[in-house]
């Protein structure tokens, strides 16, 4: 059967978030999503409140939808603390269909390895926040590096920074798989890019299977690519200068608000809603 799923996606259990689980769960069955891969912040969350989520994630599975629950963890990129892109100071690791909790945060190699021993599947997300930073110790981590964040690149195409990124670590790692986050908080973030693959039973086992052996596809309406990447040249230069206009706009957008904010200001909510619907 084929199914359409999302990656990276936040609930009220993240502190950033807005929709509940079962809220969630309404507007992805409304559009034709059957999977979730659920990576909830950890930031500041307890060991009985991630027990809960995972409670409640599998309470909300059934016959015709599936949460996989999984955390996103920061890492400190060489145990220090380092200012990136957009004043990111860690990496933040996907570990997608974990049940185990090991902390607000990985301050050591030792102390990522915690999680992705117990982790299904573990993706660097978002590398522009940690200025396309990835060490060796990280690399032997990661099954793959998200190369299209939506809200870093928005919902039309990969970021091309980020692909000649996975061709790099490629040169250290040749079995790095790419992947497309939603990296969902609220609900004008729904849409691409959507994860699709094929399955003989719909389990939570079938569907890492496909994750991290690269048998997916990622997509919007403009761009389309597979787990094992084999078309990274003719994405760049294909999609480029969307990606340039993306990426540009949403990094006019941060910087005005944050301008805003130091003034006590801010745009209108309805207007900041149309332009991720949009972007």
């Amino acid at each position: 059967m084929e199914l359409t799923g999302i990656l990276h996606c936040h609930s009220t259990y993240s502190y950033d978030a807005k929709l509940s689980l079962r809220e969630l769960k309404e507007l992805c069955q409304k559009n034709g999503v059957r999977f979730v891969c659920m990576t909830e912040h950890v930031d500041e969350m307890t060991k009985e409140q991630a027990e809960a989520f995972i409670r409640e994630c599998e309470a909300l599975t059934d016959e015709s939808f599936r949460f996989i629950p999984g955390f996103e963890v920061p890492y400190k990129v060489n145990g220090e603390a380092r200012e990136g892109a957009l004043g990111c100071k860690h990496a933040h690791i996907l570990m997608i269909g974990m049940r185990k909790f090991f902390g607000n945060y990985a301050p050591t190699i030792e102390a990522l390895k915690q999680w992705t021993e117990h982790a299904s599947f573990v993706v660097l997300a978002h590398p522009v926040r940690n200025d396309f930073i990835v060490d060796d110790g990280l690399l032997h981590e990661i099954d793959a590096l998200e190369v299209w964040n939506q809200q870093y690149e928005g919902k039309r195409v990969p970021r091309t920074r980020s692909i000649t990124l996975l061709e790099k670590l490629r040169e250290g790692k040749p079995l790095l798989l790419a992947t497309g986050g939603v990296d969902f908080h609220r609900t004008e973030h729904f849409g691409a890019p959507l994860v699709s693959l094929a399955v003989d039973t719909f389990t939570e086992e079938a569907i890492i299977e496909k994750l991290t052996t690269g048998a997916f596809i990622v997509s919007s309406k403009e761009a389309t690519f597979y787990g094992t990447f084999p078309n990274a040249e003719e994405l760049k230069q294909k999609h480029w200068k969307v990606s340039l206009v993306s990426v540009s706009i949403i990094v006019l957008g941060k910087f005005v608000n944050k301008t805003l904010a130091t003034l006590g200001l801010s745009l209108p909510k309805s207007l900041k809603q149309l332009v991720r619907r949009r972007l």
